[in-house]
């Protein structure tokens, strides 16, 4: 039986939510839900792995399970709309924190946390393109074989099973090491 590599066919681009920079020697992109738990740890891991190591990139797409997770497109969207007022990692991290209780007024509670300007996140919750954004990302996590959250690439290759501190810095090493490109 042969093993199945997914590479990744949407590339990384500078309207995708990152940290460091898209031209780093290790791009990770990860599809995410911000109801899934096994998401909520992998955060923990990739927001490690982003102090640990110097040249990372990590990138954030949506792909809410919307068959089992009924409030996680709106938890995408509420992120999308904390974004257009600079704060997508923060909402990202509250979302994750708080994601026992998903509901219109704990999300608003959490924008208000984060000093949002309510008027305008209020209208930005309402944007249709902010879901249309949403559907892009989930659109392109089909295209390149997700099926399930959370679903890593590592420098353009998947990858498989669940993403650990270890595991994922083995990944990063051996890159690092080789002097690997992105795909």
């Amino acid at each position: 039986m042969n093993e199945v590599t997914y590479t990744l066919k949407t590339l990384p681009k500078n309207t995708d939510h990152h940290k460091g920079p898209l031209e780093a020697s290790v791009v990770i992109v990860e599809y995410g839900d911000f109801q899934c738990p096994f998401c909520s740890a992998t955060a923990k891991v990739l927001d490690k792995i982003f102090k640990t190591y110097i040249d990372v990139c990590v990138i954030f797409r949506h792909f809410p399970l919307l068959a089992t997770h009924a409030n996680a497109a709106m938890a995408a969207v509420a992120s999308e709309a904390a974004a257009k007022q600079g704060k997508f990692w923060e909402m990202h991290q509250a979302l994750f924190d708080s994601q026992d209780d998903l509901s219109t007024e704990n999300i608003l509670s959490l924008a208000r946390t984060l000093g949002l300007n309510m008027r305008t996140y209020l209208n930005d919750l309402e944007d249709e393109d902010l879901l249309k954004r949403v559907r892009q990302d989930m659109d392109h996590g089909m295209n390149n074989g997700v099926f399930t959250t959370p679903t890593i690439f590592v420098n353009g290759v998947r990858f498989e099973g669940l993403p650990t501190f270890e595991g994922l810095g083995q990944e990063i090493d051996q890159i690092l090491t080789d002097n690997q490109t992105f795909i």
